[in-house]
């Protein structure tokens, strides 16, 4: 086994030595570096056409000057571009395999550091791009004269400038292989400088790169929103529905009128359930849900309690609600009245489902100028933890901190309370 490890950790070293002569990634990265050194090639045969006509005698000087000024701005300009940026971006991402998560696609104007950083890449993958040229018209004429000699052909060209090799045409041979053998590693070392600064200098800025972390975690409280009122609303109206219809099962023979009413009570908890849905398809849509006839699914708020508290009577549950009416719970900011339903209809859920049977006493406090604390106590019956559960919890805890309240849960003398305060 030990044998087998190291024969194959071998392979796996030779494969990698290997990778840069049969590698499609080397092809790519040489055509994209040949391309730099084209450009900078042009770049060259300006710069040294006007360094001949300014040193020329005869040239106006003035106007060479002006000229070269003129040009120097014009090819100059590209690099700063934010349509050359995005190129450079796009060229990255095909020809250097650099991954769209790390190098997006350019959000907004590019500010004037965005702008420099394109044109210090736009400047190495030109240096880089003339080194691997150069490499290639030196490297190839030399490998093919010095197999030439090898053969026979012309050995002028060694004897002209390394005499005493010219007895070994071996060797000859051996330097040809090592030449064009050095072009794709270079291209390779090249390849990897430019994927180790593509990110720093063609990746977002630090402004750009905030922004997407914060509309990034707009995105997650979103969907942590919508998942905590479909997991309330369709939790709550699932646990109900079963409820009554088991109810319904149990009197269908003995007490048909109880039976009716316990299916009157499904139905109408299916369309309450559909006209949350609703609304939580409003948010996800980017604003508040329509219903039948134009009309708007309003959200659930501490003004609906009745009707909740009346749903859970009829599946069976034995609920008193209590308000404190010197609150002013009218009054109480929209946000608020919303979550504080979401608990208390989070807590019912949990009562039914795991005390059925049992005293359930919610309670409301506060509200206007006030602390507003909502309160559900039902029977403790201890029990061992579900795995994968605790959404619930978790999803009350969401969203009494998020608005700034504090929310205790647990066994308190014999029964569970849900405790949630809003507001300091």
């Amino acid at each position: 086994m030990v044998g087998r490890t190291t024969a194959g950790g071998r392979r796996a070293r030779l494969r990698g030595v290997l990778m840069p002569l049969t590698s499609a990634t080397t092809v790519r990265a040489g055509i994209y570096l040949v391309v730099g050194g084209v450009v900078a090639g042009a770049y060259g045969v300006l710069a040294v056409g006007f360094g001949q006509m300014l040193l020329a005698p005869s040239s106006p000087r003035a106007a060479v000057v002006v000229l070269a000024a003129v040009t120097a701005v014009l090819v100059g300009a590209p690099p700063f571009l934010a349509p050359v940026r995005a190129l450079q971006i796009a060229a990255a991402r095909t020809f250097l395999d650099v991954d769209a998560r790390d190098l997006p696609d350019p959000a907004g104007p590019p500010t004037a550091a965005t702008r420099w950083r394109g044109a210090a890449w736009f400047a190495l993958h030109l240096a880089l791009g003339t080194a691997v040229v150069l490499g290639l018209l030196m490297a190839v004429p030399l490998a093919t004269q010095l197999v030439l000699s090898a053969v026979g052909v012309d050995r002028s060209f060694l004897v002209q400038v390394v005499p005493t090799i010219t007895r070994y045409p071996a060797l000859w041979v051996a330097v040809a292989v090592l030449l064009v053998l050095a072009l794709p590693y270079a291209t390779t070392a090249a390849r990897h400088l430019l994927r180790q600064a593509a990110v720093p200098l063609l990746g977002p800025d630090q402004t750009a790169r905030i922004a997407e972390l914060e509309a990034q975690a707009d995105r997650l409280a979103q969907r942590g929103r919508l998942a905590r009122e479909l997991h309330d609303s369709v939790g709550h109206a699932l646990t109900v529905t079963t409820l009554q219809a088991a109810a319904a099962a149990r009197l269908l023979d003995t007490d048909p009128d109880a039976a009716r009413r316990s299916l009157a009570a499904v139905e109408e908890t299916g369309r309450s359930a559909m006209a949350d849905l609703d609304h939580v398809l409003g948010l996800l849509r980017g604003g508040a849900a329509e219903g039948p006839g134009g009309q708007r699914a309003p959200a659930r708020s501490l003004a609906d309690l009745p009707g909740l508290v009346a749903d859970a009577r009829h599946a069976g549950a034995d609920v008193r609600l209590t308000t404190d009416q010197r609150g002013g719970t009218q009054d109480v900011p929209r946000a608020v009245s919303h979550e504080a339903y979401r608990v208390v209809q989070e807590a019912l859920t949990n009562a039914m489902r795991h005390a059925p049977g049992g005293a359930v006493t919610v309670r409301v406090a506060g509200g206007g100028t006030r602390v507003l604390e909502v309160e559900v106590t039902n029977p403790w019956v201890a029990r061992d933890a579900t795995p994968g559960g605790g959404r619930g919890l978790l999803g009350m805890s969401e969203r009494v901190r998020l608005l700034g309240g504090t929310l205790v849960t647990g066994p308190q003398d014999g029964v569970w309370v849900v405790r949630a305060r809003f507001g300091r």
